[in-house]
């Protein structure tokens, strides 16, 4: 072996070294996927059910059909069921998939699979619930506490600056209703004359909400009312129709459906702070597959919601956000 055979061997087992030395500090390099049609995406929401969560769906299907990557998906029943994510969460870390689009119910459970994830070097994308209790890739939803500030200044202004009101959450201990819940107090600390009398929480059932927001009417006087989430606004402005309340006590609430919708027109509540599920679903999906191809990816990606009432919500655009439609 001459010189400059010698020389090109040093170089090749220099180049195959350092190559083994990145690949034990970063084992997926090497199984890096080259193409989307190469990529597996395991989709973790909170519910099956509701039209929030299918129109998030929508939009990860759009995405499947766009980019010709596989997906799979798992979500509970009942939206309150953290432990019950968390199990099938661990479950599709087993199936290796190539990233992981995650909505969870809770923050600090989720640390111990956050981590494990790492470690296995799947990247994590968060959609419509932040976390802080572990690293993820992106975080793609609304900022939550700012949509609870506005939405105590809506009905600040319905009520003309002053009243009574309470604030109608649908479970306890969930992230974005914390979020939104403390927007709201902040936010009401700069108006003196609004006076926030109770928070009380309603499970996923819209029945069992009316039957929380009539003891809440019967219980005390109220001016208005900040519902958090579909079936907490379902259920309140139902129980106002129910009372005949609906001009009385005024109501902002969140997310859309068409029971809400039809509760609109009808006056049971003003205002709709309404995100965009579909977007959520498909933009989680995107940033997923780029994640796994090695692509930088934004670390937060804020989705706007738009305010929606009687007079705009026939609005060609906003139609488009309540009636999300794969093409």
């Amino acid at each position: 072996m001459n010189r400059r055979q010698r020389m090109i061997a040093s170089i090749l087992l220099a180049v195959t070294a350092l190559v083994l030395l990145i690949s034990a500090f970063n084992p997926g390099i090497l199984e890096r996927k080259q193409k989307p049609s190469d990529i597996t995406i395991q989709v973790i929401l909170r519910s099956s059910e509701g039209d929030y969560w299918q129109n998030v769906m929508l939009g990860a299907q759009a995405a499947v059909k766009e980019f010709g990557i596989t997906m799979y998906t798992t979500a509970s029943y009942d939206e309150t069921d953290a432990d019950g994510q968390m199990q099938a969460a661990r479950q599709a870390l087993a199936t290796k998939p190539d990233a992981i689009v995650l909505a969870a119910s809770d923050d600090v459970i989720f640390a111990p699979f956050l981590k494990e994830a790492a470690e296995r070097h799947i990247p994590v994308i968060a959609i419509d619930s932040v976390l802080t209790s572990g690293k993820t890739r992106s975080y793609i939803g609304m900022d939550n506490y700012e949509a609870g500030g506005q939405a105590l200044r809506e009905l600040a202004d319905q009520l003309g600056r002053q009243g009574d009101i309470a604030i109608i959450a649908h479970a306890a201990g969930g992230i974005n209703g914390r979020l939104r819940a403390q927007g709201i107090l902040d936010a009401a600390s700069r108006y003196p004359n609004i006076r926030i009398v109770d928070q009380v929480t309603c499970s996923g059932d819209q029945d069992i909400c009316s039957q929380t927001v009539a003891e809440e009417l019967h219980k005390r006087h109220l001016d208005g009312i900040i519902a958090l989430n579909t079936e907490a606004s379902i259920g309140t402005a139902m129980e106002l129709r129910n009372e005949q309340a609906g001009n009385r006590v005024k109501l902002v609430g969140f997310d859309s459906s068409p029971e809400l919708l039809e509760l609109l027109q009808e006056n049971q509540l003003q205002k709709l702070i309404v995100q965009n599920p579909f977007s959520m679903g498909y933009l989680g999906m995107k940033y997923a597959m780029e994640a796994a191809l090695g692509h930088k990816v934004p670390s937060r990606v804020e989705i706007q919601n738009k305010l929606i009432d009687k007079k705009n919500m026939f609005w060609k655009d906003n139609q488009k956000l309540l009636f999300p439609v794969v093409q």
